[in-house]
């Protein structure tokens, strides 16, 4: 048999007008990784966006990172020069992560790998990808580099002619044992674990730093179909881990490293879970008291019965973020039918009859979709500060591949066909007239002083637990 592959994994830099460490870990790398070790293969990593590198932090460019609550915090960053595209945004713009020298020193530590694997999640952050390949090449120059993800998967052509990437790898997980077979002759030992989910090792979070907190998956997938997002064309398959599993892994991470913060990074958390996460959580409530969880992608409002709050709060449950989305009906039924206002006045009430503060409960409202009015959005945050929740605002990004696409390369006038920088959320690229950008400020704006107020009552004792 040939002899196993040494392969390095890189998440490279983000490249934004903002950018905040929202428990935030490249989870499919690190799944990657994992599967390639059990599979026979060795393993290195580079974490570009790593917020506690010294050289980084000590360099006089860098502005440096600070922690902020439940392991969240600032990345490091220093100022960079907007790309020509997005020119016309009133706001600075950073590469957020580690100096490139300290990049270049880690990878003259490294063994000279067989080669490379980098991922990129948002479709406009690929000039950090440009650059991660750029040192890549002054080291070594013949190692090729795949690059995977996201932005690979939905931006293919882009990312061949821009990002100098040997390869751009668009499949999935479960093709990729018979791609490295191809490439280096070696066949994982563990290819069944490749396939499915509940037979895969859990991520190799060792090869991180500092483990602030942990990110977690109970499943895959989502059975809604919204048309602004691509969670069906990225995770097409519905799968789930099991209790024993979930809960082992929670454990596992709190023994080992002392982990107390978890973020679940499902799409459809608490649907088809009274198997799977339910049992899970009741373990933890029993077992492991003092453990705080997050919902960074929103939970859906219909599950949250009396019952779930209940559990959610007897296990730590820290962070809420619910996805209300709109309060207009027809918008309701348009995006996807998945939420209707009264769902999410049951939730909230639910919610606080366990014992759930607003600064606990946040709902996410989308903002700036083709056709949406500013009044819809104005009404929604209103809605929510009404019912005693904090609201969010989910600024709209176009995704190519999902029903909305076409609807927003026809009413943008921006190339958003051929220049991913547009998708930016703070680029708007689907303003116009009556939407404007001034608008979308205003709309954020209302939606902090909203919090503002929200957040003083319950500091003033109105909504504590």
């Amino acid at each position: 048999m040939p002899k196993p592959p040494f392969v390095l994994l890189v998440n490279p830099w983000i490249t934004d007008f903002a950018a905040f460490d929202l428990w935030a870990k490249p989870l499919g790398l690190l799944v990657l990784a994992a599967l390639l070790r059990q599979g026979g293969c060795g393993v290195g990593f580079i974490d570009c966006l790593d917020r506690d590198d010294p050289f980084t932090n000590r360099h006089p460019e860098i502005m440096p990172g600070k922690d902020r609550a439940y392991g969240t915090g600032k990345y490091p960053r220093a100022p960079m020069a907007k790309p020509d595209a997005i020119q016309d945004i009133p706001r600075n713009y950073y590469r957020y992560g580690i100096h490139p020298e300290s990049c270049l020193r880690r990878l003259a530590e490294t063994p000279e790998p067989d080669m490379v694997w980098m991922t990129c999640s948002m479709t406009y952050w690929y000039p950090g990808v440009q650059l991660a390949v750029g040192l890549l090449r002054r080291v070594w120059p013949e190692v090729p580099v795949w690059l995977g993800g996201t932005y690979a998967r939905l931006c293919p052509e882009h990312a061949r002619r821009w990002t100098g990437a040997t390869a751009v790898y668009t499949g999935t997980q479960v093709e990729l044992p018979e791609v490295l077979k191809a490439a280096t002759g070696f066949s994982v030992r563990n290819r069944p674990a490749w396939e499915i989910l509940a037979k895969a090792p859990v991520p190799a979070l060792d090869l991180l730093g500092r483990l602030r907190y942990a990110p977690i998956l109970t499943g895959t997938g989502c059975p809604y179909r919204c048309p602004y997002c691509a969670s069906g064309l990225l995770q097409p398959r519905r799968e789930r881990r099991s209790a024993d599993a979930v809960f082992g892994e929670i454990a596992g991470w709190h023994q080992l490293y002392g982990v107390a913060d978890f973020a679940f990074y499902d799409d459809a958390l608490l649907i088809d879970a009274e198997d799977s996460l339910k049992p899970a959580l009741k373990r933890v409530a029993r077992e492991l008291p003092g453990l705080r969880f997050h919902t960074p992608n929103a939970l859906h409002v219909r599950q949250l019965s009396a019952q779930w709050c209940d559990l959610l709060a007897a296990a730590g449950f820290r962070t809420l973020r619910l996805g209300l989305e709109t309060t207009r009906p027809e918008r309701q039924r348009e995006w996807g039918g998945k939420v209707e206002e009264t769902m999410f006045r049951e939730a909230v009430k639910n919610l606080r009859a366990s014992g759930f503060t607003a600064r606990e409960i946040g709902a996410y409202l989308l903002c700036g979709l083709p056709g949406q009015k500013p009044s819809e959005v104005a009404e929604a945050i209103e809605t929510v500060e009404a019912e005693g929740a904090c609201p969010y605002l989910a600024e709209y990004s176009p995704i190519p591949g999902t029903p909305m696409w076409r609807q927003a390369v026809a009413e943008s006038p921006y190339p958003v066909e051929t220049e991913p920088l547009t998708h930016n959320n703070s680029f708007f690229a689907v303003r116009r007239p009556d939407f404007s950008l001034e608008d979308l400020e205003a709309l954020k704006e209302k939606a902090r002083r909203s919090r503002r107020r929200l957040l003083g009552d319950a500091a003033g004792g109105k909504h504590k637990r």
